[in-house]
Parts: structure tokens; sequence; C-alpha cells
């Protein structure tokens, strides 16, 4: 593994997910033939390979319009190696407010009018649908958990692609659904800026 101060996106270079894959089981990140979900940054992808080899899923997604980064407030897409760490299931389009379902549905692509108690601010977008939890797995992300970071469905599904969230991975609420009910507890996730 790499030493405390870097993280090893600092250290490895892929030009894509497969050779991206070959880098992490070569530094021990990884397993052979271990299940992983790759964030791939320059092109806001998410790819999902049970091998390293095949691809079960491609989607778009958005990460932080920050940017990446393993800072506290910084509202930037962690990066390196985490972990599923637990699932929030809603139902379809429905507001997850502090990680609970609150039986508001806000349709795809509709901005929220809800006003932020702390902020006094419109908060446009929302958690919709369910929430995969992400924990780091390496010492420069290992604060992804209390940052509140994770993957979710959207209001703002024609802003995928691109960058435009506070640090979370946003995907479609179709997605979100698929991925809550595939992918296990504990699967890899990778994210490369």
């Amino acid at each position: 593994m790499f030493g405390n101060d870097s993280c090893s996106p600092d250290k490895i270079n892929a030009k894509n997910w497969q050779e991206l894959y070959s880098q992490l089981v070569k530094n021990k990140l990884i397993k052979k033939g271990e299940k992983l979900l790759i964030v791939w940054g320059p092109t806001q992808t998410l790819y999902y390979t049970q091998d390293g080899k095949t691809l079960t899923k491609t989607t778009r997604v958005s990460t932080g319009a920050n940017g990446f980064g393993n800072d506290v407030n910084n509202k930037r897409t962690p990066k390196g190696l985490l972990k599923i760490e637990g699932k929030i299931i809603g139902k379809l389009y429905e507001v997850l407010l502090s990680k609970t379902p609150t039986g508001k549905i806000l349709g795809p692509n509709k901005p929220s009018n809800r006003v932020d108690k702390k902020t006094g601010k419109t908060h446009y977008a929302e958690v919709l649908t369910g929430i995969l939890e992400l924990d780091g797995l390496e010492s420069c992300n290992n604060n992804a958990f209390s940052r509140n970071i994770y993957f979710h469905g959207t209001n703002f599904e024609n802003q995928l692609g691109r960058p435009a969230s506070n640090g979370c991975i946003r995907v479609s609420n179709s997605e979100i659904q698929w991925l809550l009910s595939n992918i296990a507890d504990e699967t890899k996730v990778y994210i490369k800026p």
C-alpha cells in the first residue's frame, strides 16, 4: 500500500478502466477477479466490472463541481479506494433528508424549493430514491463516511455526465435502484480523478 502522506491516485496513472484494474491488483489494493465499481472522473462515467476484463454496467455520473479532494468540507469528491458501507432505500424519486426517506416525491429535472434551515438558502438539488454509503479505505480518504459521501439518485438527471454535485456521486434514479439491488455491502469502489 502507499504511505500515509499519499493517495493511490497520486501514484497510479491508468489510461482506461482495464489498465486501472490491473494496476490495483498489481499494487495489492484489490484481488484479481474482485468486483469493483470505478468512477472515472475525466469522463464522468461509472463502470462496474466483476472480473477486470468485462463490464457489467456503464452509466453517466456527476461528481463534485469543485473537483476531487479528500479534505473535510471542501465539497469535492474523494479519490482513491473506498467501499460500500451501507444502503438506504426509498421509493423512486423520493426525497431523502439526512439519509431518511421523507415520503415527498420530486420528479426528474425539477428543482426543489426546500429552504435549508442552517443557511436559509434554497436547496435546489436533492438526494432521491436511495443511497449507497461510502467509506474510505486509504489514510487519505478515510473521512469519506463522516463527510457523508455516497452514490445517490438526483432530481437533476440532465446534469449527469458533468461535475455538478457537492461531493457525492450522482446517478440516475433508475441506476441507483439497480445499484441498490445488485451491489453488495463491502464492494470496493475506486474513484479516479
